[in-house]
């Protein structure tokens, strides 16, 4: 993993922010997004590149998750490091404090536009046996109260250890929405462990599907033990770092712990895989996250 003294050395000031970024965008060369021209050069005074052909300018950070973010590319990069870097999160007042800001909106802000890009492709199901459940987040689970998160949770068993994962915010807890999730994220044909909930019988057209009878919750970790630790990882991470999770913005805090989750024995280029992904993601700003 890129240590913080590592880090330190490649993004040391702006201008190799803006290099790094620069080739992260244009890895083979510039290209005018109006013209297709291939010459620019850079305008000092406003980190812009301005197209020899058409005099269009052009950002680093547009049309990219940090589009108009109205920070320096070093704050937008130790943001991005310390979000795919520390195994808890950083939560926005914490991120405000160490980047020197003087706005919780704006960490916040860029905190979930940075969970943004860790959002899944859905491009790699799961090809092996994997368990399933669903689990509540934000309330008790005995509760009837509004406000709970009701989350879908499908786990890798590759052996003995635990594969990826994949967690979705569910609407409901209906065949529809389980047989949705499942097609999303595991390949056909393979084995799912579940309890005996009604929803999941749906899983047998496609799926070699084991069920066990309801069963205390007590259990758990004998009939479902994977997919339960991951819920409980999940949970004593939100507990640990945010005070609430709004429903509304469940499910980038759910991409932000798989993203971390299934990068865990890769972590030696977790930060240039958000980074990467983070320079095609369009961006979300302020209005949209709280409209």
């Amino acid at each position: 993993m890129l240590s913080v003294f590592e880090f330190e050395k490649l993004f040391p000031n702006e201008r190799a922010c803006f290099n790094y970024l620069f080739n992260k965008k244009w890895p083979n060369g510039f290209v005018c997004p109006h013209c297709q021209h291939s010459e620019a050069y850079k305008l000092k005074t406003r980190k812009l590149m301005q197209c020899k052909a058409c005099k269009y300018q052009s950002s680093v950070t547009a049309g990219t998750i940090f589009h108009k973010m109205r920070l320096s590319l070093r704050k937008i990069l130790w943001a991005s490091y310390w979000i795919a870097t520390t195994k808890k999160g950083i939560s926005a007042l914490e991120l405000k404090r160490k980047l020197g800001l003087r706005s919780y909106q704006t960490a916040w802000t860029l905190g979930h536009k940075i969970r943004q890009a860790m959002k899944s492709s859905a491009q790699y199901p799961i090809p092996d046996d994997v368990e399933f459940d669903v689990t509540f987040l934000g309330l008790a689970e005995a509760t009837d109260q509004k406000g709970r998160a009701l989350v879908a949770t499908v786990v890798q068993t590759d052996g003995t250890t635990i594969g990826r994962a994949y967690l979705e915010h569910l609407q409901t807890h209906s065949s529809e929405a389980v047989k949705q999730f499942m097609q999303k994220h595991v390949t056909p044909g393979v084995t799912v462990k579940t309890d005996g909930h009604v929803s999941y019988k749906c899983l047998a057209k496609s799926y070699q599907h084991h069920f066990h009878k309801m069963y205390d919750k007590r259990d758990n970790l004998t009939h479902l033990p994977k997919v339960h630790i991951v819920i409980a990882n999940l949970k004593m991470w939100l507990r640990g770092t945010f005070n609430r999770l709004p429903n509304k913005h469940a499910q980038r805090y759910l991409d932000e712990f798989c993203f971390r989750f299934n990068r865990r024995w890769k972590l030696e280029n977790i930060f240039e895989k958000l980074l990467t992904r983070a320079m095609v993601t369009p961006t979300v700003i302020y209005a949209e996250l709280t409209g």
